[in-house]
Order: C-alpha cells, then sequence, then structure tokens
C-alpha cells in the first residue's frame, strides 16, 4: 500500500508546508495583532490533513512529472 518513507516524507512536508502557508494567511488575514494566535489555531488544524492529504495522492503524479522531463533534458553523451 503506502511505503514508510514515502508516509513519513508527507507527513512531515505537510506539516512544514501546513505551518507556513497558515502563518501567511494569517499575518495577511489580520496581521500581527492579539487575535493571530487565534486565527492561526483556528486554520492550522485544516490546513494541515489537508496539505497530508494533497502530497499523499500527488507524490506519484509529480514523481512522473519530474521524470518525464528529466529524461527530455538528459543529454546524450558524445
Amino acid at each position: 500500500m503506502f511505503k514508510l518513507p514515502a508516509l513519513l516524507f508527507a507527513v512531515f512536508m505537510g506539516l512544514f508546508m501546513s505551518l507556513t502557508i497558515t502563518f501567511c494567511l494569517s499575518l495577511y488575514l489580520i496581521g500581527f495583532k492579539a487575535a493571530f494566535i487565534g486565527k492561526f489555531l483556528e486554520l492550522w488544524p485544516i490546513a494541515y490533513p489537508i496539505a497530508v492529504i494533497s502530497i499523499i495522492f500527488y507524490r506519484p503524479l509529480v514523481l512522473m512529472i519530474v521524470g518525464r522531463i528529466i529524461k527530455k533534458l538528459n543529454i546524450p553523451k558524445s
């Protein structure tokens, strides 16, 4: 089913992505005000699972796209 390294990658990448995006969106929406932490803590539990699930589902597609790009960019040795 899922390989452990791929799942751990998704969990940690999702953690860092969701923290960064939630921080930036909270900052954009309300700025550095007293309500910042509250808004951040309200949004992050929503963003984190979305990020992890997205990474799990998009990873195979992205690997395929990157593989094709790498093949096309590969210059044969003379």
